[in-house]
């Protein structure tokens, strides 16, 4: 089993990463209990959502917020604002961008689930604004994007195209590709966020064409799925 993460997070006391496939689908209860309890991670305290490739973002900052979370059956979003210390979210993908925002002091951090509608509806910009309101606007935020389906798989149509920034798209071959990467990095810059605090270790590890290591929906159709998570110690 392999974890992509960022040590930057481990240092500010922040356990997280996205899981190879070997951990098995997170669509399984069992697969995700047996994944966080070899990281010694009670499942427990480990908070989920109904994904519906939106731009929602929940809040866990107080223990209101819990209460809250706690009283809903359905919890419909795409991302997370963690600040409570001892509780961790996490997300599912299978080609979509799970994408890791924090403060430098590592006070908050936001974990989402960017799909391309993420994306283009700009996500990565909204959670970022989100983690500046709590920590103050003149926070350093650092970021983190990990495994996802790259521009030499991600092929689209015009409609598609069209919702993102012309920076974003590559043309080959009479065929049109997207950029995730380029089109988040473009969005934190736009927020502030220095180039030299967002790193991108995956932008080599397309989960499309590296079969062995990730599921991809792209590529095989199926319902199987990557845990990503942030627990905070």
């Amino acid at each position: 089993m392999k974890i992509f993460s960022d040590e930057r997070l481990i240092n500010l006391g922040i356990i997280s990463g996205t899981a190879s496939k070997d951990s098995g689908s997170g669509r399984e209860k069992q697969n995700t209990d047996k994944f966080f309890s070899s990281l010694n991670i009670p499942a427990d305290k480990i908070l989920g959502l109904k994904q519906v490739h939106g731009d929602k973002i929940i809040p866990l900052l107080t223990e209101r917020d819990l209460s809250a979370y706690r009283a809903s059956e359905v919890h419909e979003a795409d991302g997370w604002l963690l600040g409570l210390k001892g509780f961790g979210v996490m997300i599912l993908t299978a080609d979509c961008v799970p994408l890791y925002l924090w403060d430098k002091q590592g006070k908050f951090i936001s974990l989402c689930h960017c799909g391309w509608r993420g994306v283009a509806a700009q996500m990565p910009k909204k959670a970022a604004k989100l983690i500046k309101d709590q920590a103050g606007q003149n926070c350093e935020i650092c970021a983190y994007i990990g495994p996802h389906i790259n521009a030499c798989c991600f092929e689209v149509q015009e409609d598609v195209a069209g919702q993102f920034d012309p920076s974003s798209i590559i043309k080959r071959d009479g065929k049109l590709f997207v950029d995730l990467t380029a089109d988040i990095v473009r969005q934190l810059k736009e927020c502030g966020v220095k180039m030299e605090d967002i790193k991108s270790p995956c932008s080599c590890e397309c989960t499309c064409c590296n079969k062995e290591i990730f599921f991809s929906y792209r590529r095989d159709h199926t319902k199987d799925v990557l845990i990503s998570f942030a627990y905070k110690l």
